[in-house]
């Protein structure tokens, strides 16, 4: 098995108080970093996200810049997406249902699951 290290592509904007961590960001000043948990080839990661921001909530904000990606894991023909929003509302539903098609489409070779960290 191909184990990967945590990424992280760009600093979130206003992130500076994030204290490192196991998981690559610690949170800062009494408040979690924003930034998702990322594991996989960095072109990859950054194809899917890019794809993810496609799924949009009622108000036209799309997962990625609404900060609801927590964790994104593409390994070994396995891409494991954890999001921030409940599953028992229709709208989490929905944008659940938006991401496992989108990374479907994205990675059409490969098990995919949406998690939810709630």
């Amino acid at each position: 098995m191909n184990k990967t290290q945590p990424i992280r592509l760009l600093p979130e904007p206003g992130c500076g108080g994030c204290q490192p961590s196991h998981s690559g960001c610690g949170g800062g000043f009494g408040r979690p970093c924003t930034s998702p948990e990322l594991r996989g080839q960095p072109e990859l990661v950054r194809c899917v996200l890019d794809s993810l921001r496609g799924v949009v909530d009622v108000d036209g904000g799309n997962i990625v810049d609404r900060q609801l990606v927590k964790a994104l894991r593409i390994d070994d023909g396995e891409a494991e997406l954890t999001v921030s929003f409940a599953p028992s509302c229709g709208i989490g539903r929905d944008l659940a249902e938006g991401a496992f098609q989108t990374l479907r489409r994205v990675l059409p070779n490969t098990d995919v699951y949406v998690r939810h960290a709630v």
